[in-house]
C-alpha cells in the first residue's frame, strides 16, 4: 500500500466502513484520572458490519502557541498532550506497517522530527502515538521523547506505534472515507481545541510510501 499521492491527485469514495455513536464510556482499562477528561460518549467505526475501532476523545483538546514549523497541519495541538483514548477490536497495523494487538490504547499528539530517518515519509507530520492504556494513566502534558519510549512499548521495537494525521476534506461529520488512489480509509471528526471545532482526520487502514 502507498500513502503518498502524485500532486493534485485524490479520489474519495464511501467504503465499508459505517460510523455510530457509541454511548458507552471507555472502557475499565483506562485510568480514572483519564476518563476524567474524556467525552462521556465515544464514536464507534464499523468494517464490514463489524466493530473495527472506538475512538473517545477528550472534551477539551490541549492546545499551545501556533507551531509554525513546515508541513505541520494541526499547529494548535499541544505534542505530547492527551488527545484520547481508541480501542481496536482486532490485531492492525499502524502507519510504519508495525502489527500491534487488539486491546485499549491512549492517544498523544506528536510532530514528526526533521531527521535523515523521517525525509520524505509522509506528506504532512503529524501523528497520534498509541501507548498502552495501562501504560499511560495520566491526563497531563508529556515530554514527546518520552511518549516515544512509552509508545515503542507496544510493539517492542524502536519506532512508536503511530496514526497519522492527514487534512479534512469537507462535509458532515463523523465519517470515513476511502482515498482508493492513496489506499487508505480516513476516519474523520470533529472535537473542540482552544474553545473552536477541530476536525481531526485520522488514518485508520494505510501505511506510508516506504513500506
Amino acid at each position: 500500500m502507498h500513502l503518498l499521492l502524485p500532486l493534485g491527485v485524490t479520489l474519495l469514495v464511501a467504503s465499508d466502513f459505517k460510523v455510530e455513536p457509541l454511548k458507552e464510556s471507555a472502557p475499565a482499562e483506562v485510568a480514572e484520572t483519564v476518563r476524567k477528561e474524556l467525552a462521556p460518549a465515544g464514536t464507534r467505526v464499523l468494517r464490514g458490519g463489524k466493530p473495527f475501532v472506538d475512538f473517545w476523545f477528550r472534551g477539551a483538546m490541549p492546545t499551545s502557541e501556533p507551531n509554525k514549523a513546515l508541513g505541520v497541519l494541526y499547529p494548535s495541538l499541544r505534542q505530547g498532550g492527551l488527545v484520547g483514548v481508541v480501542r481496536f477490536h482486532a490485531d492492525s497495523a499502524d502507519f510504519k506497517a508495525q502489527k500491534f494487538p487488539s486491546g485499549v490504547y491512549t492517544l498523544r499528539y506528536a510532530v514528526q522530527p526533521e531527521d535523515g530517518d523521517h525525509q520524505g515519509t509522509a506528506e504532512s507530520r503529524d501523528f497520534l502515538l498509541l501507548s498502552g492504556a495501562s501504560t499511560d494513566p495520566t491526563a497531563e502534558g508529556m515530554e514527546v521523547k518520552d511518549v516515544i519510549k512509552l509508545s515503542a512499548k507496544v510493539n517492542g521495537k524502536k519506532h512508536p506505534a503511530v496514526l497519522y494525521l492527514v487534512s479534512g476534506q469537507g462535509g458532515t461529520l463523523p465519517r470515513v472515507l476511502t482515498d482508493e488512489t492513496a489506499e487508505r480509509s480516513v476516519f474523520e471528526v470533529e472535537v473542540s481545541a482552544g474553545g473552536k471545532p477541530l476536525r481531526l482526520s485520522i488514518v485508520v487502514v494505510g501505511k506510508a510510501a516506504d513500506h
